[in-house]
This record gives C-alpha cells, structure tokens and sequence, in this order.
C-alpha cells in the first residue's frame, strides 16, 4: 500500500482536485517530454566564426541513446568473430573522428542537415558523396570539437562531468 502512495506521488494525481483532468495534464505533459528534439528550447545555435569573421550557424538538437548507438556503430569497423563464422562480427576499431562526425550530423535539425552539410556545390567541390562528410571539410579540428561538446551538452550527457558540486574524490569514484 505504501509503494501505491510513492507512484502516485511522482505522477502529482493524488492531490488533484479533478483526477480525470490530472490525467490529461499527465498525458499531455508525456507527450511534450517525448518531443525533446524539435523543443525550441531545446536546440542550440552555434555561430561558425573565423578570425571575427561570420561563415554559418548550425541547429543542434538533444540526441537520444538510439541515435548515438547508430553513430557509434557507423565509426566503427568490425571483423570476423575468431570463435566462428555463425558468431556475429566484432568491433576492431572505432574512428572517433568519424564518430564525432556523426554525433554532429545526427544532432543537426534536417533543416540544416540539408542546407549545410548536404550542399551540393560544397560536396561536389569536395569531392564528398555523404553529406555527413562535409563536417571535415567545412569544420576545423577545434570547432567541430566544440560542436560535439554542445551535443554532449544539450543532451544531458556531460552533467556528471561538468558537475561544480563533485568533489576530485567523488570524480575518481564514479
């Protein structure tokens, strides 16, 4: 009976006054959580800049646990199993510029996926077929550092790293 208590409590539905439209505020709070990635809020705009000069701005949106796990699998090489062929594949290596690459191109709203790293006048003079590519060659080392760091970010994924109120000791723990 104790533990009903603790569910409802984290739901806020045992104090409403009108359970029935409780629940629809539930739903409907739910349903906007589950919308993260195109939340304006949620996206943040970074300025490409040289030297004070302007070039372009990307969108960068929230990644989910999915869209890393792909982007983690395409810098990735793998390679026949040594215990046998019926065995899946095993990774050999991952190319963590190339992992960096996609994070990016992942977190970038369509928009810009298209407009930016799909230009075709950019790729063509690259010599490029995906417009994920186009990251290396329109980035520097350091500015698409900076841009995976924003997804780390924007995605909650470096809060444990960033945090003020951990000690050195605590750090070393986790």
């Amino acid at each position: 009976m104790e533990e009903k208590k603790t569910k409802d409590a984290v739901t806020g539905l045992e104090s409403a006054a009108n359970r029935k439209d409780a629940e629809y505020d539930l739903v409907n709070a739910l349903l906007s959580a589950m919308d993260y990635q195109q939340a304006e809020e949620n996206i943040t705009e970074v300025e490409i800049r040289r030297h004070g000069v302007f070039y372009f701005a990307v969108h960068l949106h929230p990644l989910s646990d999915e869209q890393i796990r792909i982007a983690r699998k395409k810098a990735t090489t793998y390679q026949p199993n040594p215990n046998g062929k019926k065995l899946p594949p095993i990774e050999r290596e991952i190319n963590n510029a190339k992992l960096k690459s996609w994070v990016i191109y992942l977190a970038t709203v369509e928009a810009d996926q298209q407009k930016i790293w799909g230009n075709a006048a950019v790729k063509d003079k690259a010599g490029l077929i995906e417009n994920w590519e186009t990251i290396d060659a329109l980035l520097t080392a350091g500015e698409k550092n900076r841009l995976f760091e924003v997804v780390l970010d924007v995605s909650g994924l470096d809060d444990d790293l960033n945090s003020e109120d951990m000690s050195e000791e605590e750090y070393a723990k986790n």
